[in-house]
């Protein structure tokens, strides 16, 4: 036979089985009181710096001081109306978008570079900019002054002026042209006259002649000539520093007698002379 071991079981206590939670403690009542009046105190807080930054006349902008330099490091004071209403007079002056501000002011003032805005609290805005210089002046349909990066400038005439190289053949009419944008192709007939016209102002021994006007008709051949000398120089497209050198040397070869050629072709190891 099996034997069945019979077990004791025991009345769990009722008193065990109803027990509550214990009571909260004093210290820990206490510390979340300190939570409650710090986070409170955050809130009330927040609640101040908004209505200090955002609801307050003290941050709305009053004016914008804008200084431009030219190259010369000289500097231009000039106001809000010279920029045109840019919308943020009265704004909160930290919510004035300022990428937004420099790409307004770059689109419509292209004789500014290097834009920054920043502000100057509580309630100023400053602009600071350079001033693109014009190094030679586009014949279109009037005259289009452009800078050494090749970016057409405002200032457009209908007479040529007297101190700037004149570009022609530049093959189209920039006034149909939308905000002053060229094609690549027109760009770079644009950047090889800029480059002629770079190392002809670097050229020592050239520095007593004047650049007066850059044919780049062709691309491959530019053409220019200078007010002194009443001939056509053929430079080509490339090698403009060594170039120049050779045609300082011809020119001084020649004295007076240059003005019987009609073109010089530099653009061969020995400069050919072309009579006319």
């Amino acid at each position: 036979m099996v034997k069945v071991k019979k077990q004791k079981i025991r009345a769990r206590n009722k008193n065990h089985i109803f027990q509550g939670k214990r009571p909260l403690e004093p210290k820990t009542v206490f510390k979340f009181l300190i939570g409650l009046a710090v986070l409170g105190f955050i809130g009330f807080g927040l609640v101040r710096l908004k209505y200090m930054f955002v609801d307050s006349d003290h941050f709305l902008v009053q004016g914008v001081d804008v200084k431009i330099h030219d190259e010369s490091g000289a500097l231009r004071n000039l106001s809000l109306k010279d920029l045109g209403d840019v919308g943020i007079i009265g704004s909160n002056i930290f919510f004035v978008d300022l990428d937004a501000m420099k790409e307004q002011i770059e689109t419509n003032h292209p004789e500014y570079k290097e834009v920054v805005v920043r502000r100057l609290l509580p309630n100023m805005l400053v602009v600071e900019g350079m001033l693109r210089r014009a190094v030679a002046q586009i014949r279109s349909d009037r005259y289009y002054p452009v800078d050494r990066e090749g970016v057409l400038l405002p200032d457009v005439v209908n007479f040529p002026g007297p101190d700037l190289p004149i570009v022609t053949g530049l093959g189209i009419n920039l006034a149909k042209v939308s905000k002053f944008r060229l094609t690549e192709y027109e760009e770079q007939k644009l950047r090889n006259a800029i480059s002629l016209i770079n190392e002809m102002e670097t050229n020592e021994k050239l520095k007593q002649y004047r650049l007066k006007l850059v044919d780049i008709t062709d691309p491959g051949n530019l053409t220019f000539s200078l007010e002194t000398i009443n001939v056509e120089i053929k430079i080509g497209n490339s090698d403009f520093r060594d170039r120049l050198d050779v045609l300082a040397t011809v020119i001084d070869q020649l004295g007076q007698d240059i003005n019987n050629f009609k073109y010089i072709d530099l653009r061969f190891e020995d400069p050919i002379m072309g009579p006319k």
